[in-house]
């Protein structure tokens, strides 16, 4: 797999994928050590949330919609920063800030399919969508924060409280569920995209 051959959204993946690994290995060597990597994870989660929405912003045509999507990122940077510092604090799951993130990113998808639904330069070209590289990126990520969802919206609650801890390991068995069919969909991605390319 070369790099140039992806294309601008396809980049923004791979940044994407990176990221996950920083994001999975500064996480687990920080807990391992400080056994808090809360401080860690939730500006890692503004990243993610970054670079998918400049992700979203390649993929996605609507003109206005474009611009929204800068307007939104440059107010959920806002909003994350106070959730951060002053309501939930750095040492715990910023679960305000990161479900606002998680249901945006899950709008987005929602939009990118609805788009390719209604492109008529696809039909006149006569394209099917499964083969686009960028379909099977948006699959994954779909995927992945459907499932991500009610962690990233009750996970602070379940910490602080004392339900059995079969639902929170549950929650976390549904995200990593979705995290494992995230990478499949955007390793097929990858692999239409070096098709697409040759």
């Amino acid at each position: 797999m070369k790099f140039n051959i992806l294309d601008k959204g396809g980049r923004w993946i791979f940044y994407y994928l990176i990221s996950s690994v920083v994001f999975a290995g500064g996480s687990h060597l920080i807990a391992y050590i400080s056994r808090n990597n809360m401080w860690f994870f939730t500006p890692m989660s503004l990243i993610q949330f970054l670079i998918l929405t400049i992700f979203f912003y390649h993929v996605i045509k609507n003109q206005l919609i474009r611009k929204i999507l800068l307007i939104v990122l440059g107010l959920i940077t806002c909003f994350a920063t106070i959730d951060f510092f002053f309501l939930e604090g750095p040492m715990a799951y910023n679960s305000y800030s990161l479900s606002i993130e998680n249901l945006l990113l899950l709008l987005y998808s929602v939009i990118y399919f609805w788009e390719l639904m209604r492109d008529e330069d696809l039909v006149k070209q006569s394209i099917f969508v499964n083969n686009l590289p960028n379909f099977w990126y948006n699959s994954g990520l779909f995927i992945f924060h459907c499932s991500n969802f009610m962690l990233s919206l009750a996970y602070n609650f379940l910490q602080h409280t004392h339900f059995d801890r079969s639902i929170q390991n549950a929650t976390l068995s549904v995200t990593f569920i979705g995290g494992f069919a995230e990478v499949v969909l955007i390793y097929i991605g990858l692999l239409k995209a070096q098709k697409f390319r040759s």
